[in-house]
């Protein structure tokens, strides 16, 4: 056989094993590309992290949530990835209880670096902590059926 010849074989078998071979999840997903992934469906779940990035520790809740215990004031992503239709946006609390002024995220959307200082509570004007960062600042939530000044 050639040189030529095996040369081209060998390349064959490579690309063969190649195509075939398993990828595991883990090298195959990151986090942002598991949020686009689980994003059409949704999981029912309003998703933080205490880093940008989907780093650090994860809390999440499927219904809403008075204090956010391990997560409270620790967060510097959040994703909505709750169900689209009724009670599927987030509002986002400075204080326990739904109290002080508040930020909401809509369904689907995900706000991956809050260090920023791009996501702002913006609604309840004249309350605690209005148009201040929401970067580990929030204390409980509450599903509300769309975003809206209140």
């Amino acid at each position: 056989m050639s040189v030529k010849r095996l040369l081209t074989v060998a390349a064959s078998a490579a690309a063969v094993a190649a195509l075939f071979s398993p990828v595991s999840s883990a090298s195959a997903l990151d986090a942002g590309s598991q949020k686009t992934a689980t994003a059409l469906a949704g999981d029912g779940y309003l998703h933080v992290y205490t880093q940008p990035y989907g780093g650090g520790r994860e809390c999440k809740w499927s219904g809403n949530s008075d204090n956010w215990g391990s997560c409270r004031n620790l967060t510097s992503d959040i994703w909505n990835n709750g169900y689209a239709g009724g009670l599927d946006a987030v509002d986002l609390y400075t204080a326990p209880n739904g109290g002080g002024a508040h930020a909401c995220i809509s369904q689907g959307d995900s706000w991956p670096d809050t260090t920023t200082g791009n996501y702002r509570f913006t609604y309840g004007a004249g309350l605690d902590q209005f148009g201040k960062s929401v970067n580990n600042n929030i204390s409980s939530h509450r599903w509300v059926d769309y975003c809206s000044q209140g």
